[in-house]
């Protein structure tokens, strides 16, 4: 940026950062309420919003309540319908659409609706929380799709950032959805309106702003601008939005992004996506998820085009010279003191001749000192005057006077018409970029061609006509297909109409009026023919979208226009040399200039949407044809055109011009971190998630004005109950928060509502700095209390609890897995020292037990001899089995010899052969020697339960599979509604398939600790392949057959082999020959058919791995006899990298049984089928990684 700019914001800076708050103050922002029910989005808007799989029991919730009520004979009714009707809202009452729609959530029915979510959830129940559930059931019974993939851009099904809106008034997309909630019969015609609201104001909220410009288009910079605004406003003051005007939302938006730093980047990159993919500068993903450089290069094209936008402002408004104001300013330099410069006292004077005639001056009248600087020369003219205040002046003014004033300002003006024509040439390139996608793809892909609008008066004789004017708009015409359209652009406007071209349009005719007028449409050629060339058709591409702002075909008829406007003419350069004497100098200047000034939307078609006295002067809101909102009259014309697009030169030029609202995009930070959380994101910022993690607790604390940590749990300790700094668990990802103990549970703490929220969940106590974790209470279990002894008791600064007798003193301690107890203590404390150190009392006898004790944390409690150091990190919220890589202790085996306990003499035994392989012989356990075992696992219980897709290549690792156990029921064609195709192909055992498998992660209900994972085969005949990281192809074995694989798959081919699980069955591996394995799943009781009485050749070169009954089946005690039956899942992967595959096998106690599935959705009328089988003893024991042996040439050994 020039240096020059930096002068203007020096200028203007001084008064720059009180006009915001002026502008803000005017405009009454501080006066906008939000209602009660801030987004009226519920549960679906805490902190830590609802899961996935609790948004479906939720859903269900809803599902159920709404069926049990009477049918509403109201046509397209919807979930509102069914709340307004018991008494229906009147026509005025809607006309408030908050407070109409509290009166539903808070009508019987609605709180009804919340208390059933409530209940079927577990939920804590609050003055608030019945409504919470309620909005959140309500937002669910409108979702459309699938819950566990939510867009952020879609309610009710309804694209809000669908390509029939690009281009389009912004203000015209709340009638869209209403539109479309009647003809999806979601809602009533009546409350169509109502129910677009609701959607919006979680969602989107932009579209609710109020006194939105007209010209407003969706996708746009300035779209952009008001998105960023209205959602950096909504991250702090959730709902408030709706109830701001358009230059109320615009003037906060500055102040409302230095509330929190870490909010306008998450809101930029959201909000730069979608331009992005508008602009046709990003590829549209499904999953709406963009790699940080592909934003930054959406970022670079956005900072590109902001520049040039200001740089059009900055042109479009360069001053056109003044003559009179040259001059004038250089005659003070010359002449000093009190000068009549303006007053005419000047003449020539006559010179008498040979013969005693006079000859009279070239130029009559008298005239200024101004007017004969203006003139300049050559030719010079004596001038003489009677005036006193001049004639001393004369020897100068006669010298002659050359002040350079004509050549100054043909300078000054060629260098202003130049700057409009780039000016011109950037605003064509905006307003072609901001075209509605048909058109964009219209003029990028069809036959181009140019009209002009001219005017003729006739000549007064018989023939001819002479040029009178070529209208300012260009008429474009486009071929493309079978259509024509037309498109003319009119700067003035600042405008592109459109229509349709007829081809009996009249282009030629008579003003009616005046018979010598005639106007015509004439072609309009360019003078470079290779250009016209470039405009003929091209290969559309109908799926794509043209990047349109800097394609090539945008550049060409940008540079068509400013050559149609021809203000290179001869007839302007002719205007401008001063050439003609000075009155007719001076009309036929004014001529050309009125008709610059007249092209300029700048000066002659700005909206003006408020205006109102701000300041000391008046001063005006203006939303440009640029899309920039402009404070008061612009400096524009003040500015030095920006050189290079960086942040900086853009801020400071915005500031200079006084744009409020425009966005310079720094950085970009898309919120990632919470996305496999599974907690319904549907924005990347809201008022829930500033919550999270460290940031978020710093954000809590300045909310609830905490000068620490320390002070904040202790304050919501003596609001809440027993409040920790610690992480919870959300399918199986730990996030940062607080947690407050009540009634033995673990709940959330919502700092806007000051409350507890939602289900009880998984908390951890977090080790650290602010949260050490006290001592074990299972090491002190003898010595507890019961909790009640604490009731009604407030501990003091020390967190000692006194007995209303003021006889026993208590403590209460929360062990690093989050378990209370509560211990008394004797009364040998002293407070008045800065360490309190305790000791815990044995209830039965009074006597002190262990060491002294401290408070390390609010209700949590180390022995002294611990101060300053760390506990260990606890327990993982799920017991981790024991994980063994047995790839080094088998390469160096030459026999293997059984484990067996149920048959230790003799022992089975298995030997290398020669060539490195095993022996083709397994072990078998026969029906008898295991029959007297039971499956140790506790009672089953059948209970309902949710499913999500989960990573499948997470879900193998070895950190979740010794955590999750791995069901296969659903590789049964009796689970699941597989098609003809893939359920022929399960059961063939001579050879095998393959297929994509997907794991689905299971939340049985109400027994979060029992989640489980269940690999799946993806139908393609019932939908879409998921993601890469969501899926894989592999090969797979029947229970009792046998798939053939490669040893090394190519790129492309499976790479994993999956069987059904195994209860008493086994998993062997041969090596046929130098190509092939064979994978068999050897049914128990079978091994002599199946494999061990089978043809040599029917091993190939032998035994490379396998997984026998011994290896997973059996559970040995600490004195080594087996106790109970345990069960197995295998699989094979292979190590590309390694070219190698690994046989990988998870023991497990109490797996579920899955009963029943379901995969349709919850409805009204119908819910979902599911059943599984819990046990409560349910664990990983083992997780095993066993080489697959292979000899690379059949000749080895």
């Amino acid at each position: 940026m020039s240096e020059s700019n930096v002068d203007v914001v020096a200028e203007v800076s001084l008064s720059e950062n009180d006009q915001l708050e002026k502008i803000a103050t005017f405009l009454q922002v501080e006066k906008v309420t939000v209602h009660p029910f801030a987004d009226f989005a519920g549960a679906l808007s805490w902190p830590i919003p609802l899961t996935v799989a609790q948004q479906k029991e939720a859903l269900h919730a809803t599902s159920v309540y709404l069926d049990s009520l009477d049918i509403v004979s109201i046509p397209g009714a919807g979930v509102l319908d069914y709340l307004d009707a018991d008494e229906p809202l009147s026509n005025a009452a809607l006309s408030d659409p908050h407070s109409a729609l509290a009166r539903l959530i808070t009508s019987p029915r609605g709180q009804a609706l919340g208390q059933a979510i409530q209940t079927r959830l577990n939920g804590i129940a609050t003055d608030v929380s019945a409504r919470e559930y309620a909005m959140a059931g309500i937002h669910l019974s409108l979702h459309e799709g699938d819950i566990d993939q939510p867009s952020p851009r879609k309610v009710a099904g309804f694209d809000l950032a669908g390509e029939k809106l690009w281009g389009r008034p912004v203000s015209a997309v709340f009638g869209n959805l209403t539109d479309y909630l009647i003809k999806e019969r979601l809602s009533s015609r009546k409350l169509a309106g109502l129910t677009a609201a609701l959607l919006l104001l979680r969602k989107a909220p932009e579209f609710l702003v109020k006194q939105l410009p007209a010209s407003l288009k969706y996708g746009t910079t300035a779209w952009f601008n008001l998105r960023v605004a209205a959602r950096t406003i909504e991250a702090h003051t959730p709902g408030k939005v709706a109830y701001m005007t358009f230059a109320q939302v615009m003037a906060s938006a500055e102040s409302a992004a230095r509330i929190d730093s870490q909010v306008a980047p998450q809101v930029n990159a959201a909000a730069l996506a979608d331009w992005g993919v508008v602009s046709g500068v990003l590829q549209k993903n499904n999953d709406e998820h963009y790699p940080q450089d592909e934003l930054e290069n959406v970022k670079t094209h956005y900072n590109r085009q902001l520049a040039d936008r200001l740089n059009a402002s900055i042109l479009l408004n360069s001053e056109l010279p003044s003559r009179k104001a040259i001059a004038k300013h250089r005659l003070k330099q010359k002449f000093k003191g009190d000068i009549p410069f303006e007053e005419r006292l000047l003449q020539q004077p006559t010179v008498a001749a040979v013969d005693g005639a006079f000859l009279y001056p070239t130029l009559n009248g008298r005239y200024s000192l101004l007017d004969i600087a203006m003139m300049g020369g050559p030719p010079y003219y004596q001038w003489t005057t009677r005036d006193p205040r001049l004639q001393p002046l004369l020897d100068q003014i006669n010298a002659p006077l050359e002040l350079g004033v004509v050549d100054a300002f043909q300078t000054q003006f060629e260098s202003a018409v130049s700057n409009i024509k780039q000016g011109s040439r950037l605003l064509v390139k905006h307003l072609l970029a901001e075209l509605p996608l048909e058109d964009r793809k219209n003029l990028e892909y069809g036959q181009v061609s140019f009209y002009q609008y001219k005017t003729y008066r006739l000549s007064m004789g018989f023939f001819g006509k002479n040029l009178t004017s070529t209208h300012g708009t260009l008429r474009v015409k486009v071929d493309l297909g079978h259509e024509s359209k037309l498109y003319e652009i009119d700067l003035k406007q600042g405008v592109i109409h459109t229509r349709s071209y007829d081809p009996e349009e009249v282009t030629e005719r008579t003003d009616a009026f005046v018979p010598s007028i005639q106007y015509t449409i004439e072609p309009f050629k360019l003078a470079d023919e290779s250009k016209a060339g470039k405009l003929l058709p091209q290969t559309a591409n109908r799926t794509s979208v043209p990047a349109s702002y800097s394609s090539e075909r945008t550049e060409l008829i940008a540079d068509a226009f400013v050559e149609h406007l021809d203000l290179d003419s001869g007839a302007i350069l002719k205007a401008a040399s001063g050439q003609t004497t000075q009155d007719r100098e001076n009309a036929a200047v004014q001529k050309v200039i009125d008709f610059v000034v007249d092209l300029i939307p700048f000066k002659s078609a700005i909206t003006n949407f408020v205006k109102g006295n701000y300041f000391d002067g008046a001063m005006d809101l203006f939303f440009d044809v640029l899309g920039f909102v402009t404070a008061g009259a612009s400096v524009a014309a003040k500015l030095a055109r920006i050189g290079v697009s960086t942040a900086s030169a853009i801020s400071k030029t915005l500031k200079a011009a006084r744009i409020i609202g425009a966005v310079v995009i720094t950085e970009l930070n898309p919120l990632t971190a919470l996305r496999d959380v599974g907690v319904g994101v549907t924005r990347l910022v809201g008022h829930g998630l500033q919550f999270i993690g460290r940031h978020g607790l710093q954000q809590i604390m300045k909310l609830r004005k905490a000068m620490d940590l320390s002070e904040l749990v202790q304050m919501l300790r003596k609001e809440h109950g027993p409040t920790l700094i610690g992480a919870w668990k959300i399918n199986g990802l730990s996030v940062d928060g607080l947690g407050v103990l009540k009634n033995e549970q673990w709940y959330h703490y919502n700092p806007l509502s000051n409350r507890l929220y939602g289900s009880p969940g998984d908390f951890r106590p977090k080790p650290g700095r602010f949260a050490l974790g006290g001592f074990d209470n299972n090491d002190f279990k003898r010595f507890t209390f019961k909790p009640a002894e604490l009731s009604g008791l407030e501990a003091n600064a020390h967190g000692i609890y006194r007995s209303a007798d003021g006889q026993r003193f208590y403590i209460r301690n929360i062990d690093a897995t989050g378990k209370e107890a509560v211990y008394g203590i004797r009364n040998d404390f002293n407070l008045k020292v800065d360490l309190t150190d305790v000791v815990i009392v044995d209830p039965l006898n009074n006597r002190p037990h262990g060491p002294r004790l401290w408070q390390v944390a609010p209700d949590q409690w180390q022995p002294v001899s611990l101060r300053g150091g760390d506990l260990p990190p606890g327990a993982a919220d799920v017991p981790a089995g024991e994980i063994v890589d047995e790839s080094a202790s088998v390469s160096h085996q030459l026999v293997y010899t059984s484990s067996n306990p149920l048959r230790p003499d003799p022992a089975f035994v298995r030997e290398r052969l020669p060539n490195g392989l095993w022996e083709p012989v397994i072990e078998a356990v026969t029906k008898s020697e295991v029959e007297h075992l039971a499956y140790d696992w506790g009672e089953s219980s059948l209970m309902q339960y949710s499913f999500q897709l989960t990573s499948i290549n997470e879900a193998l690792s070895p950190a979740q599979l010794s955590r999750f156990t791995v069901a296969t029921g659903l590789l049964q064609p009796v689970r699941v509604n597989y098609s003809d195709e893939i359920t022929k192909r399960l059961v063939n055992k001579q050879g095998g398939s393959s297929f994509a498998f997907v794991m689905e992660r299971i939340q049985p209900v109400n027994s979060p600790r029992a989640e489980f994972n269940a690999l799946k085969i993806h139908d393609p005949k019932f939908g879409k392949l998921p993601q890469p990281s969501n899926a894989v192809v592999g090969y797979w074995a029947a229970q009792g057959g046998y798939v053939d694989i490669p040893i090394h798959p190519k790129w492309g081919e499976p790479d994993h082999v999956f069987t059904p699980g195994f209860g008493g069955c086994s998993l062997v591996v041969d090596q046929l020959d130098a190509s092939r394995l064979r994978v068999r799943h050897v049914e128990g009781g079978k091994e002599l058919a199946q494999y061990n009485g089978l043809a040599t050749y029917e091993h190939g070169l032998g035994l490379s791995a396998s997984m026998e009954y011994p290896d997973y089946g059996l559970r040995v005690n600490a004195s080594g006899q087996v106790d109970s039956r345990m069960v197995g899942f295998a699989f094979m992967k292979y190590d590309h990298s390694a070219r190698s595959w690994r046989l990988h096998f998870q023991i497990s106690e109490g797996a579920a049984t899955i009963v029943k599935y379901s995969s349709a959705k919850p409805g009204w009328i119908t819910r979902p089928d599911t059943l599984v089988g819990v046990h409560p003893n349910s664990r990983v024991t083992k997780v095993v990684t066993r080489p697959v042996l292979i000899i690379d040439t059949v000749g080895a050994g």
